[in-house]
C-alpha cells in the first residue's frame, strides 16, 4: 500500500510513555557475536514485565497502521524526562501512555485498541 503525502492535512502524534530500552553494540561486535552463537536481546526483553512488553507492541501496531495510511510525523515522548511530565500535564492525564494527534489528546491509559484508534486518526 502505497502512502499518500497529504500537503494540507498535517498529522502530528505525540506518544509520551515508557519506553524499554534496548542496549547494543556496534554492528561488527553484534555480526561476530552472533557468529560465537550469543544472543543478548532475547535476555533484554524478558527483564522487562509482560505489561511493559504488550503495551510497546500495541503502540508499534498504532504507528504502523497510521504511517501506512497517511503521511504523519511520529514523536515518541519518555514519560519520565522533563519534557515528558510538562507533556502529562499539558495533556492532564496521568496515566500512560498518552496519545496526542494534533495537540489534542485522544487516548491516555492501555485501555484501547490499536486498529480502531489509528482509524479515528486517519
Amino acid at each position: 500500500m502505497f502512502r499518500i503525502k497529504n500537503r494540507e492535512r498535517h498529522i502530528t502524534v505525540e506518544i509520551i510513555t515508557l519506553s524499554p530500552i534496548m542496549l547494543g553494540h556496534c554492528e561488527h561486535c553484534e555480526i561476530l557475536m552472533k557468529g560465537f552463537g550469543i544472543d543478548y536481546k532475547p535476555i533484554q526483553i524478558n527483564e522487562y514485565s509482560k505489561d511493559m512488553i504488550e503495551l510497546s507492541s500495541k503502540i508499534t501496531r498504532f504507528i504502523n497502521e497510521i504511517t501506512r495510511a497517511v503521511y504523519a510525523r511520529i514523536y515518541i515522548i519518555e514519560a519520565l524526562t522533563l519534557r515528558g511530565f510538562i507533556k502529562m500535564l499539558l495533556y492532564r492525564s496521568g496515566r500512560l501512555p498518552i496519545i496526542a494527534v494534533n495537540g489534542r489528546r485522544i487516548a491516555s491509559g492501555s485501555v484501547w485498541e490499536s486498529e480502531e484508534l489509528a482509524r479515528t486518526v486517519i
